[in-house]
């Protein structure tokens, strides 16, 4: 069995845990801790990963199970899951109509047994061709059955068929490494956008090689999917050319007649169908409908996005322009803004940052998964204090200043280590009746609810920034975790 595969284990309860961890990580396995269902959540949205190990008794998310929430995430619907159950679950997961998962083990494990499924379920992984092997997303196999499910079902649906334009001219120039660098972006990009736009997981992305990707979603949320997709693709893109070729706004490369020819820098079309006018039998209908649409905006310099309306009943004259028309309607939602005044162009438009520094932040932004505030903080572009100031005027929230401020005795006295360090959250003034609370997510309604249960203060949030926040634990609470990583 091939080694080195990124393993998550989320599991409360610590010495369990770090029993996994040592036995794993001596099989040159990297594994990732999840002591709560928030940090659980936080490496399933970043991290590309090959095998999960989940506790049965992990809190629910929204009163969905994990295991549930998991599943419905379709970049998560290839990797392996094997639950860490105790004896007395044991009937009620043999009774579930739709289990999820892979395997079990008995808690406490035998590091052993451990070993033996971790290995099974990774070998039995590496035989299904359900997944691109890139990254690690659906392929055609999975994207054509949950397409005719839904076509079974009478499920009304839009295909979204994202294609990078100029690819190829990108991957001669800079050679295969770069290009699969590009691919996975663009992925990490699709599902960020998915997470952004349905947090119950409606929209399924998947991979059909190369530069082409589908995503299945509902009709109402096509249109947000596409323009908010392509605002982040032609930000973070640039940014994998030179400053030469991105001030050129083109690379040079010999085309397939041996000549050199300009090529301009990378664009994406994403074209898209719907079953709400017309009635599909199978993906490959809809294909050869999106291979037109695609054809036509591949013809349009930059990116664009384009809905196939020849099927839409007209009601006006200005619907048929449009219809006749398409560019008109492909520039006219390419050009509307996708997200209202969000920080980037906050600190922008404040010149803290400029274009070049907010797509590289960007870029990072989504390879890593961190909040954009935090990559600026750590990218030492921005202080910590002014993303504060521009957070607190955009939330409408105050912002509490964590650095060099110390607790009293009687504030760290009012909640455990570990509940300050799980829920990011610490209490910088009690006044008669309330308690005021800087937190990382100050609109973390099931915290301040808790809060409030536990203290009977009414809880007044602050906002809390991340990388003040740990510097904070590690100064005034040392033996909390600060991280997953």
């Amino acid at each position: 069995m091939s080694k080195g595969k990124k393993i998550l284990v989320i599991e409360k309860e610590e010495e369990a845990r770090e029993l996994m961890v040592m036995r794993l990580e001596s099989r040159h396995h990297k594994v990732i801790q999840a002591s709560s269902t928030p940090l659980a959540m936080r490496a399933l949205e970043r991290e590309v990963l090959d095998l999960i190990l989940l506790s049965t008794d992990m809190e629910p998310v929204d009163g969905k199970p994990l295991l549930q929430v998991i599943r419905s995430r379709s970049h998560l619907m290839a990797v392996p899951i094997i639950l860490l159950a105790k004896e007395s679950n044991l009937t009620e997961l043999m009774l579930g109509h739709e289990k999820g998962y892979d395997d079990f083990i008995i808690k406490p494990v035998n590091p052993l047994v451990l070993q033996i499924r971790v290995n099974l379920s990774i070998s039995k992984t590496q035989e299904r061709v359900e997944a691109n092997a890139l990254t690690h997303l659906p392929g055609n196999h999975a994207i054509e059955k949950i397409v005719s499910k839904k076509i079974r079902a009478g499920e009304k649906f839009s295909v979204l068929y994202i294609d990078v334009n100029h690819f190829k001219s990108f991957n001669d120039r800079y050679g295969f490494q770069k290009g699969d660098d590009v691919i996975l972006q663009t992925a990490r990009l699709l599902v960020a956008t998915s997470s952004a736009v349905s947090s119950a997981g409606e929209c399924f992305v998947g991979h059909l090689g190369g530069d082409d990707f589908i995503v299945v979603t509902p009709p109402e949320l096509e249109d947000v999917f596409a323009r908010q997709f392509l605002d982040d693709f032609d930000s973070v893109m640039p940014t994998y050319y030179s400053k030469e070729d991105r001030e050129a706004g083109c690379i040079r490369v010999e085309n397939r007649r041996g000549e050199m020819e300009n090529f301009p820098l990378m664009s994406c079309s994403v074209a898209a169908c719907t079953n709400l006018y017309k009635n599909y039998s199978s993906l490959r209908e809809i294909s050869q409908d999106a291979v037109e649409v695609k054809s036509f905006l591949k013809t349009q310099p930059g990116s664009h996005y384009l809905q196939d309306r020849r099927f839409m009943p007209i009601q006006k004259i200005d619907e048929a322009v449009h219809i006749l028309a398409p560019e008109i309607k492909a520039s006219a939602r390419r050009h509307k803004k996708s997200r209202v005044d969000p920080l980037g162009q906050v600190l922008l438009g404040a010149g803290l940052i400029n274009e070049s520094q907010l797509s590289e932040a960007l870029k990072k932004h989504f390879e890593t998964g961190q909040r954009l505030g935090q990559t600026l903080i750590g990218m030492n572009l921005v202080p910590s204090h002014e993303v504060g100031k521009m957070l607190e005027q955009k939330l409408k929230l105050p912002y509490f200043r964590l650095k060099d401020w110390s607790p009293s005795p009687e504030l760290r006295e009012l909640f455990t280590g570990d509940l300050i360090a799980r829920h990011r959250v610490m209490p910088v003034e009690v006044t008669e009746g309330a308690v005021k609370l800087a937190m990382c997510d100050p609109f973390d309604i099931r915290t301040l609810d808790m809060i409030e249960r536990i203290t009977g203060l009414k809880p007044i949030p602050c906002l809390a920034l991340e990388d003040e926040f740990e510097v904070f634990l590690e100064k005034n609470f040392p033996s909390q975790p600060v991280d997953i990583n």
